[in-house]
């Protein structure tokens, strides 16, 4: 599916397995695909604390701190007390260390095994919840993988892109969005608007494109409602329906009116 950074054998929307930096997976705990829906929405929202979802990896933000009862664990605020978080020693609405294969970062707990996690680390330490290996190709400083430059998947160092995640192309050294223009050793390059996966061309000119997607409204609007529309566009409809409807009626009382009295 278009939506879709990566997918199973199937082209349904629920086939992702992975997303567009973002987006992130929504799926059932026991399912291995999913759907892609905007970052910090859906279950990914449910009891975080308000402005905290701002732990970034893979180039989607996922909550870092949760409220109160509950702590991020792969991404969402699972309960703190009605049994063990996999992976979490619970603090105050953060992790405070992990265990197993999961490794802490920016709060929260990730299991090196899946995504979002995989995305930063791949192998932890012993049992302390230190990465050991980081997914970036850089070596990690204290269990704690350095940060490529925006929009990069791996790094030669923290100024160098080497890839780059879906959604980017590279442009010399560094990672630019499909939508967006660069100028790479005196080459143009000129991005597609809307485009979301893409290649670069070989010397000045626009990116190959390969999937595009039309822009949303930001689905935690509280003046947009499900189909999209904002409580202003809203109102003008409404006023018009009444309008209408309201001419309608009147033409009808004087056209009986006027024929009873004929």
């Amino acid at each position: 599916h278009f939506s879709c950074a990566e997918c199973n054998s199937n082209a349904n929307q629920d086939s992702c397995t992975a997303c567009y930096p973002g987006h992130v997976l929504s799926k059932s705990d026991s399912s291995t695909t999913g759907t892609c829906i905007p970052e910090c929405t859906g279950r990914y929202a449910e009891n975080c604390e308000a402005n905290q979802c701002t732990a970034v990896l893979g180039g989607s933000k996922y909550c870092s701190k949760c409220k109160s009862g509950y702590v991020p664990v792969d991404g969402l605020c699972v309960s703190a007390t009605a049994r063990a978080p996999n992976g979490c020693t619970p603090g105050d609405g953060i992790c405070s260390s992990c265990t197993g294969t999961y490794f802490l970062q920016s709060g929260g707990c990730y299991n090196t095994k899946a995504l979002p996690g995989s995305s930063v680390c791949t192998a932890v330490t012993g049992n302390n919840g230190q990465c050991s290996q980081c997914a970036n190709t850089l070596s990690p400083n204290d269990g704690v993988c350095p940060a490529c430059p925006a929009g990069c998947s791996k790094c030669s160092n923290t100024n160098t892109c080497t890839e780059c995640l879906a959604g980017y192309y590279k442009s010399g050294t560094s990672c630019v969005k499909c939508s967006e223009n660069s100028s790479n050793g005196g080459n143009t390059i000129t991005g597609v608007e809307n485009c979301v996966s893409c290649a670069p061309p070989s010397g000045s000119g626009p990116v190959t494109c390969y999937v595009t997607q039309t822009p949303t409204v930001d689905p935690t609007d509280p003046s947009t409602n499900k189909g999209g529309l904002s409580s202003g566009a809203i109102a003008g409809i409404s006023v018009a329906v009444i309008a209408v409807v309201g001419g309608l009626v009147g033409f009808l009382c004087w056209w009986f009116i006027c024929r009873g009295k004929a």
